[in-house]
């Protein structure tokens, strides 16, 4: 078979690439094409996302791209979840789309509840209730500007907005819709409870879109604009990052619902794939939330505050005059030796940037907890608590599931934390599969390649064993040891 290409435009919370996957019908290889920053804008006290920017950024990549492959296939975006944008009768963006951060939800949260009350919403969703949510934004949208409800004609979230700019096809994909709080906790379609409820429209959102489909060629005028050879398909393919990463990861069908997996990055999701949503009493306590599959299946997880705890003390430290990178940090970590003390990676404070080593000894002395002597110390207890709170999630998954979890596998940037990944072994006590490290990435394009009738579904684990290294790591703790920290660990976390 030619060698074919695809491009994959993934858009993270900070930074958006474009990475190219050539495949030859039995491997795929990655390459980078561009890179650009996407942060959020601060505008008169509200977060937004600079969406011409990153239209304009992405035509520019996909320049240099053509320039490197002479020819391309297909595009597919993904992004996080939940944001949105507005289109008017006139096919035009009604303002830029709000960052998940931006405060407005907050200041509606308790008239929202008082309307939808927490527990009834997520039995209604699948959903765990929280002001990020699509739901809870729009509500909060409509009550600042009322006007807003005549003049949309459609709601798009994001990967499909991008996608939309590049082909004037309107769809909303079903993995990222999943994570809104609109569709049915059982049918996954809209909820017409909570379209009744709330007085949204069905129509703003149109049919949600499962699996691949094409969109249509890129437009001419865009074509045109860079000087593009290639007739590239507009692909909506898998939209919401993590779905895309779950689809990438070679878990082989039979083995899916005994299979755990940890996505290892700024924010840490933890979970495993089920038939069905779960919608119980024990799953809404337990803080477990349900999204979608590229395939229309479910993912039952849990979102924890990860490797942005670090990230936060790389940043005051470079501020301080030293910049201490990733790998040094690990190494400084694993000469430390076993933490004695433990953090609650979802304690409140530490969602919020600035003087995060402050925050973390506060938390210690709230706790009554032993103060690290020096970085090393406090960064294992960073990692170890990471470790611990996926172990606590994971043993929160197989309750609800009524499975024991085998096999767990990481993906992320995260795993190149080879101290992370070992102590998440440790404490689990199960084993570990690795990579892909570019799993969002590699799910985008699979699902491209799904769509075009290029790979079919029973041969995208060899694929993936083909093209992509993965290390299996096993426990070196004694499950006692491991019983012990885990037990500390917990009573930690439900005091804090």
């Amino acid at each position: 078979m030619p060698e074919k290409n695809v491009i994959a435009i993934d858009l993270g919370a900070s930074s958006g690439r474009l990475i190219s996957g050539s495949f030859d019908g039995g491997k795929i290889a990655l390459k980078e094409q561009f890179r650009f920053s996407n942060q959020p804008i601060n505008l008169m006290d509200s977060l937004y996302w600079d969406h011409l920017k990153l239209f304009q950024s992405i035509k520019y990549g996909l320049s240099i791209a053509e320039k490197d492959l002479q020819t391309i296939e297909s595009l597919s975006v993904d992004t996080w979840g939940v944001d949105y944008g507005f289109i008017d009768h006139l096919g035009k963006v009604i303002n830029a789309p709000h960052s998940y951060r931006d405060g407005r939800s907050t200041r509606h949260q308790k008239e929202f509840e008082q309307q939808f009350p927490p527990e009834e919403y997520f039995f209604a969703t699948g959903v765990q209730p929280d002001t990020i949510d699509s739901v809870m934004q729009l509500f909060a949208d409509f009550k600042e500007r009322p006007y807003l409800k005549n003049e949309i004609d459609s709601i798009l979230f994001m990967p499909n907005l991008i996608e939309y700019f590049f082909s004037q096809e309107k769809v909303n994909e079903f993995t990222i819709a999943s994570t809104s709080g609109l569709l049915d906790g059982q049918t996954r379609e809209l909820s017409s409870e909570v379209f009744e409820k709330l007085a949204f429209e069905p129509r703003w959102f149109g049919e949600i879109q499962k699996k691949g489909r094409i969109l249509g060629k890129l437009l001419p005028q865009i074509r045109k604009e860079l000087g593009l050879h290639s007739e590239i398909e507009v692909i909506s393919g898998v939209g919401h990052d993590t779905a895309a990463a779950v689809l990438a990861l070679p878990i082989k069908e039979e083995e899916k619902f005994e299979s755990g997996f940890i996505s290892c990055g700024t924010w840490s999701i933890v979970g495993t794939q089920t038939d069905l949503p779960i919608v119980t009493k024990q799953a809404f306590e337990a803080g477990l939330t349900n999204e979608g599959c590229y395939d229309g299946g479910n993912r039952l997880l849990k979102n924890i505050t990860g490797l942005w705890i670090v990230q936060e003390l790389q940043k005051e430290w470079s501020y301080q005059g030293e910049m201490v990178d990733f790998g040094k940090m690990a190494e400084l970590a694993a000469a430390a030796g076993p933490a004695k003390s433990y953090i609650n990676p979802n304690y409140a404070a530490f969602a919020n940037p600035g003087e995060m080593e402050q925050k973390i000894k506060d938390f210690l002395r709230l706790t009554g907890q032993a103060l690290p002597k020096d970085r090393g110390e406090l960064l294992r207890i960073i990692y170890e608590s990471l470790a611990l709170s996926y172990t606590q999630t994971i043993r929160l998954l197989e309750e609800n599931t009524g499975k024991i979890l085998q096999r767990i596998f990481m993906f992320g940037g995260g795993i190149q934390n080879d101290l992370l990944v070992q102590l998440t072994a440790d404490y689990t006590q199960k084993t570990i599969q690795t990579g892909p490290v570019e799993a969002s990435v590699t799910g985008n394009i699979i699902s491209q390649l799904m769509t075009l009738k290029l790979l079919e579904e029973k041969d995208r684990v060899a694929v993936l064993k083909n093209s992509f290294e993965s290390q299996t790591i096993q426990p070196q703790l004694a499950a006692k040891e491991a019983a012990s920290a885990t037990a500390a660990f917990e009573k930690i976390a439900e005091t804090c």
